[in-house]
């Protein structure tokens, strides 16, 4: 099942929409989703992780588990393609990271990094799974290398997909808007929104008109939550550095590691692939030509091949 499944699915209903109001935009958005999930094989479940209720797609099955964290301002959803491309017999599991897609905002208001890693842990406590591979895209990344040097025990192999954490020798187009006092990854109308697509993806995925005004719109809805979000990303740093990250990075992670970026990364840029390798010397690195930060959207086959490569040779 492909991505081209799910267009001609959004074509049918289309036809079946007339006017399209925001309402009826929004519910082809959700019912998209939906079908997108149904298509590669996903349940939505829920579970009590402490402090939220996380809401997850899994994909049960006999294979290698791997559970696949997305980055900031994202859900669960962004994996679909990667999923649909990766064999059936994996076991996947993707999590709406707390406040992020379905899973509410926690009482206490916590998106520290660190306490994100452990909610993912207390879903695979619960679970029952003691052993996994963690693929995390950005922000998720981040999280999981942090899972990596908290929990190492359990990890059969970290994959990091343009992943943050350390500080890249160059600085990105986004790092260097961040300087000048500008996130462009935090869209407040139709042209920042604009903006932060084109930034985030080199060669950026067609969306039907029903389906984009819906996505607009529900980025932009997330502006307040996200700068609560980022603000935490960034407060995790300092603490991070306080605690020497990097060092716990060289002397903790020694499971198989697999790094994975897109050349053309505006967000975070290539260089920071190097040092990853070098605080983590057994890790095989993988660079995507006229790629943008997210290669599990961008170049789906691809990042799938390179992940069952990588796992298939443990």
């Amino acid at each position: 099942m492909t991505a081209r499944f799910v267009f001609i699915f959004i074509a049918l209903l289309s036809l079946n929409i007339s006017g399209c109001t925001n309402t009826q935009q929004d519910t082809l958005l959700e019912k998209t989703m939906a079908f997108g999930r149904h298509a590669v094989g996903f349940d939505v479940r829920t579970q009590d992780v402490g402090d939220v209720q996380m809401n997850y797609m899994e994909r049960q099955a006999d294979g290698p588990v791997v559970v696949l964290v997305h980055g900031f301002s994202a859900n669960k959803e962004t994996w679909l393609k990667l999923a649909a491309e990766l064999p059936e017999n994996y076991y996947l599991i993707a999590p709406d990271l707390a406040g992020h897609g379905e899973t509410p905002a926690p009482d206490n208001g916590d998106y520290n990094l660190v306490r994100q890693a452990e909610r993912i842990h207390a879903l695979m406590a619960a679970k029952g799974i003691r052993r996994f591979h963690i693929a995390g895209n950005s922000m998720g990344g981040a999280i999981s290398a942090i899972y990596a040097t908290l929990y190492p025990q359990q990890l059969e192999s970290l994959i990091l997909i343009d992943s943050a954490g350390v500080d890249a020798p160059q600085p990105s187009l986004f790092m260097q808007s961040l300087a000048e006092g500008q996130n462009p990854l935090i869209a407040t109308d139709k042209k920042s929104f604009e903006y932060r697509w084109n930034l985030i993806m080199e060669e950026p995925p067609f969306v039907p008109w029903p389906i984009r005004p819906a996505i607009v719109r529900k980025t932009i809805n997330r502006a307040d939550i996200n700068r609560e979000i980022f603000s935490d990303m960034l407060a995790t740093k300092e603490t991070l550095n306080e605690k020497r990250f990097e060092q716990d990075l060289h002397r903790k992670v020694t499971m198989p590691t697999l790094i994975l970026w897109g050349e053309k990364d505006h967000i975070l840029d290539v260089s920071a692939a190097g040092v990853f390798k070098q605080l983590i010397p057994q890790a095989e690195v993988t660079i995507y030509p006229e790629t943008g930060h997210v290669p599990q959207i961008e170049v789906p086959e691809e990042t799938a091949a390179s992940l069952v490569q990588f796992i298939s040779s443990l």
